[in-house]
Formats: structure tokens, C-alpha cells, sequence
């Protein structure tokens, strides 16, 4: 079964066709999405999660419609957006907790390892409009261990990081491609170039 089925995908913003009757499949692994500014990569990682709007039978998400079966379909998935904006009065550990109470779980030890990991914990009880953008992006990265989603969408997810979290958010890459379908939208070609398993360019 393919973790991703996109059905004559089309996104136009008024007179602005982005995307056109596109068709792809995508299961596990890595697929990095490649394109010129503009070119409809973040509007599709935005129409694979609901943000933007899709026809019946165009979406699917591991067989889930995202049209008629919007609930199960999301559930199936994590989105990291490019810009880490959280409400700035949220605590980091009330936004992790927040993503578990809307998924139905409860926060794992895989988790807490990559705070650790990162030195994330000393920031938890800090508001998101005292962080740092890296702060903020790392916070965010966080929920991709919550409720273990088996598709995981990435749009600029190193933009912000220094190098030990960007190798640590690597290490986990290269583990998560073997059980999770993993789409990532990046200008990062030296991080990508050996670790990704197909290539998608958006013109």
C-alpha cells in the first residue's frame, strides 16, 4: 500500500496556477521535494495535510481520503511548517502536550531522549515569544515523535538549527526512512544528497 496517493492534484491561488493535474505515490522512505521559489513545493505539503483544500479521491492518505475521511487521514501524519509559529504565550511543553491531547496519546521517552539529546529540556517552560527562532524549530521538530505518525512532512525543517541538532535530527532521518514515509521540502543539499531515496522537482 502507498502511504501517499495524489490524484490530478491542481492549486491556484486566483489567477495563479501553482500546481496542475499532478499525479504521484509515495511510500517508505525519504522523497525530497526540489523546486525554484514558487514553484508549489510548500502548497503541496500544505495540500497533503488539509491546509489547502483538495477534491474527493484526490488525497489519499495510507487509503484514507483526505475530502471524506479528513479525521483518519490526518491522523496518519505529522506537518513541521517552515515557519515555527505557535501561539506565543504556549510553553514548549504545553505545545508537545497540546499535539499529544490532539492526537490521543501521551508524550514517549523517544521524545524526552531528543530533548536531552538537543538540550532542549531547559526551554520547556519558556514561552515561544521569548525563544529563539532555532528554539521555536526545534520545538516544533518535536512532534514528529508524538503518536508515532507513519507519514511525516518536513518543509525547511534545518533552517535555524545549529550543526549538533541538525546531526541529531540526521541520526533520526536515517532511522525513521526504514519504517516512515517521509516527504522534506529543502535547500539543504549537503544534509540530503546521500540520505534521500527518490527526487521530486516542482517546475
Amino acid at each position: 500500500m502507498k502511504n501517499i496517493s495524489i490524484n490530478n492534484l491542481t492549486i491556484q491561488y486566483d489567477d495563479l496556477m501553482v500546481i496542475e493535474n499532478f499525479n504521484a505515490e509515495f511510500s517508505t522512505g525519504i522523497h525530497w521535494i526540489q523546486g525554484f521559489n514558487g514553484s508549489g513545493k510548500s502548497s503541496l505539503l500544505k495540500s497533503l495535510c488539509g491546509i489547502v483544500t483538495v477534491d474527493k479521491d484526490v488525497v489519499k492518505i495510507n487509503a484514507f481520503d483526505l475530502n471524506t475521511q479528513a479525521i483518519k487521514a490526518k491522523s496518519q501524519l505529522c506537518f513541521v511548517a517552515d515557519k515555527p509559529d505557535v501561539y506565543p504565550f504556549m510553553t514548549g511543553l504545553q505545545f508537545l502536550k497540546l499535539i499529544a491531547k490532539i492526537k490521543g496519546v501521551k508524550l514517549n521517552d523517544e521524545l524526552f531522549a531528543f530533548m536531552q539529546a538537543i538540550n532542549l529540556e531547559q526551554f520547556k517552560d519558556m514561552a515561544f515569544s521569548q525563544m529563539s527562532f532555532g528554539t521555536r524549530r526545534k520545538f516544533t521538530l518535536c512532534s514528529v515523535f508524538i503518536g508515532n505518525p507513519p507519514v511525516v512532512l518536513l518543509d525547511e525543517p534545518f533552517n535555524g538549527l545549529d550543526k549538533h541538532t541538525t546531526e541529531q535530527f540526521r541520526l533520526w532521518l536515517v532511522k525513521a526512512r526504514k519504517e516512515k514515509c517521509i516527504l522534506i521540502v529543502s535547500h539543504d543539499t549537503h544534509i540530503l544528497e546521500t540520505l534521500h531515496d527518490s527526487v521530486l522537482v516542482l517546475d
